[in-house]
């Protein structure tokens, strides 16, 4: 009994050390413990949590599952092994641990980490309702676990449940990785009328969201404001003609040093004004001068194809939505000229059987001139697919299996571009069924031209 004891008070001394974040000092006394008692599961499970911190996952799994060997009733060995295999990439036994430690106690300590975790599971498997089964049980638990709301936003708006989505949409600010941290030391936008003031619109997020999201900005001039407009130096040429834009400056790390009364993030517009009153139509106009320019450059009998197959990638389901260059050597055929409209990363890939033009292109107002002389756009989810949508051009999207919410599910045309056409992936990573597809179409295209 005092033996007993004495291995309890030395595991609480473990613990306490290990939440200050003293890892040696607490591994150490673990096992010291299991020299005394090899058989202590909770001892093994922590020293399991030590590995995880310190990125020895191999370890870490060996050490869980040792807990686990000895004492296959504790929902949090097997939701811990599960946050493992997890960060190792391993899907199917991060849900199978993950759907184990819900089995034991759905209420356990962390339990809401496993009902997210399945609800990305699912949500990457296409299975939508058991994702937000999943989700709603995590928020359940804690109201306030803003990661859970996020991805619940991104569910809502995926199937068409604008109204909520852009309610819960706001919580990227309160995730743990929120989308801004600055302090504007003005009150927010709520929708009123402006009379005169001054509002700082600021765009947000990648490339093709602030291209996706500008046309809302008309809205905001509707109340009768002046409009100044923080984004990115590469959108700031196609942006600065609008005539619902009084003013521009670009985005940096601090707050803009700029007069206003008023902010507001420019994706967070479509839950305070009249979000189904835009229309799909065209609604940013190239350069006349620039189109000009590279009309000469693009000369040609063909039927002119513009290409890109990677996004920024940086964005979080990069690996999945961008392709390989490869891809579109398919469309290679007579009576067509391939253009690429690829900038940056993925230029590398290119040989001779298309013509490059990421030499030509500084800002998105030379994409969006070049784009305009051509007959048809076709690109991964990205911004130049997002930028052919905004100004009118046939642009067809090729999509990974579960695709951002932008572009919903099975449709093959998409609610906030016109003129865009989707081709969607069957089953995840293959392309070969949408280039066949896309392949198909360009023939027929070319055919009827």
């Amino acid at each position: 009994m005092e033996e007993e004891l004495s291995v309890k008070e030395a595991l609480n001394k473990g613990v306490e050390k290990h939440n200050k974040g003293e890892i040696k000092e607490a591994e150490y006394i673990y096992r010291q413990i299991l020299k005394v008692d090899e058989n202590n599961s909770d001892a093994w499970h922590l020293l399991g949590l030590i590995a995880f911190q310190v990125e020895k996952y191999e370890d870490s799994v060996r050490d869980i599952k040792r807990a686990i060997e000895i004492n296959s009733n504790q929902a949090v060995y097997y939701g811990n092994l599960g946050m493992v295999y997890d960060k190792m990439g391993d899907e199917e036994e991060s849900t199978k641990n993950f759907e184990i430690a819900l089995k034991i106690d759905p209420e356990y300590e962390k339990s809401k980490f496993a009902y997210y975790n399945l609800g990305v599971y699912y949500l990457n498997k296409g299975e939508v309702e058991k994702a937000l089964e999943n989700y709603d049980k995590a928020i359940e638990l804690d109201s306030e676990f803003y990661d859970a709301r996020w991805n619940r936003a991104l569910i809502y708006l995926l199937t068409g449940k604008f109204k909520e989505g852009w309610k819960e949409y706001e919580n990227r600010f309160k995730k743990e990785k929120p989308s801004d941290v600055r302090d504007f030391g003005k009150p927010k936008w709520d929708g009123s009328v402006l009379d005169g003031k001054r509002i700082l619109v600021l765009c947000e997020q990648g490339f093709g969201d602030s291209i996706q999201f500008i046309r809302y900005v008309s809205l905001v001039k509707e109340k009768g404001g002046y409009v100044v407009l923080e984004c990115k130096k590469e959108l700031k040429k196609l942006f600065e003609k609008l005539n619902y834009i009084d003013e521009i400056v670009e985005k940096g790390d601090g707050v803009p040093v700029v007069d206003y009364d008023y902010y507001i993030y420019l994706m967070s517009l479509p839950g305070i004004v009249d979000f189904e009153s835009v229309s799909k139509e065209s609604y940013l106009k190239a350069d006349s001068e620039l189109v000009k320019k590279y009309k000469d450059k693009i000369k040609s009998d063909k039927f002119k194809i513009g290409i890109a197959w990677q996004g920024n990638s940086n964005q979080e389901n990069d690996k999945n939505r961008s392709t390989k260059f490869e891809n579109f050597k398919s469309l290679n055929i007579p009576d067509v000229q391939l253009y690429s409209l690829q900038k940056g990363k993925g230029v590398e890939q290119i040989d001779d059987s298309v013509v490059d033009l990421s030499d030509d292109i500084n800002d998105f107002s030379d994409t969006a001139a070049i784009i305009s002389n051509l007959d048809l756009v076709i690109s991964v989810d990205s911004s130049v697919a997002h930028l052919a949508g905004a100004l009118g051009k046939p642009v067809w999207t090729v999509l990974t299996f579960m695709p951002d919410w932008r572009y919903m599910l099975e449709k093959d045309d998409c609610v906030f571009y016109e003129s865009m056409k989707l081709f969607r992936q069957k089953k995840q990573g293959d392309w070969k069924d949408v280039f066949e597809k896309v392949r198909e179409g360009v023939v027929k295209l070319v055919n009827d031209k």
